[in-house]
């Protein structure tokens, strides 16, 4: 650690700059400020602030990116096998309607041979339906509510994804100007993503999508655990 402070200290003496991966000298980079303009638009100081802005940027959006390119994948892939199980099991949640026909044509049946035998109509029992009583049971609830969560937080995933890529274009767009101008343009960027909490956000993503699948996992071992107990 001594060996590579003295190293940076002899550097700066020499007017070598040195950030992370890239080591060049700046002042060979750049000219000399004329006198009192160190702050001037297009100073030396603000040539340097963006090389190194540049980098930084790089670095950090490298990996924003693949991680947001990689969730909206998944997510839109997830979200369309998610629909189809719901699509599967969101008719659970409505009345039989074949069940209920049947039951009706087989109460008329038994009228109609009633009326041929002369028997009384009133020994036939009466089909136990009732439409507006005809509510799904608690396990296709679950099942569907858990799906439909899942569904949800799928898509939000999705939809959260392309805000921070939209985010992360405007944040690397191109700026015109001087030199001063585009840094302190960035550097407004920078605090703007830094307090709308951008990179807490990216890392939150994968989080709601693992929630998600958990849901997916949990709902789709209720319904085969179900469809087992019925076999």
């Amino acid at each position: 650690m001594s060996t590579l402070n003295a190293k940076q200290s002899h550097a700066r003496n020499q007017g070598e700059y040195i950030s992370g991966s890239r080591s060049y000298d700046y002042r060979e980079k750049y000219e000399d400020d004329a006198e009192k303009e160190w702050l001037a638009e297009n100073a030396r100081v603000w040539k340097v602030y963006l090389d190194e802005a540049e980098l930084k940027d790089n670095e950090l959006l490298a990996g924003f990116k693949d991680t947001i390119d990689a969730l909206l994948i998944f997510a839109a892939l997830f979200s369309a096998v998610v629909t189809s199980f719901i699509i599967s099991t969101i008719t659970s949640l409505q009345p039989n309607y074949t069940q209920i026909t049947a039951v009706l044509m087989v109460e008329q049946i038994n009228l109609l041979r009633a009326a041929g035998n002369l028997t009384a109509i009133n020994t036939i029992p009466n089909s136990n339906v009732n439409l507006e009583m005809t509510t799904p049971g608690t396990k296709d609830l679950w099942i569907n509510g858990l799906f439909l969560a899942s569904l949800l937080l799928s898509l939000a995933t999705a939809l959260l994804s392309v805000l921070v890529k939209q985010w992360l274009q405007a944040y690397t767009a191109i700026s015109s100007g001087n030199a001063r101008e585009q840094a302190m343009l960035h550097q407004f960027k920078y605090s703007g993503l830094i307090q709308w909490k951008v990179p807490e956000i990216i890392g939150t993503l994968p989080l709601i999508l693992h929630t998600s699948l958990g849901l997916f996992f949990i709902g789709l071992s209720l319904q085969y655990q179900f469809a087992f107990f019925l076999a």
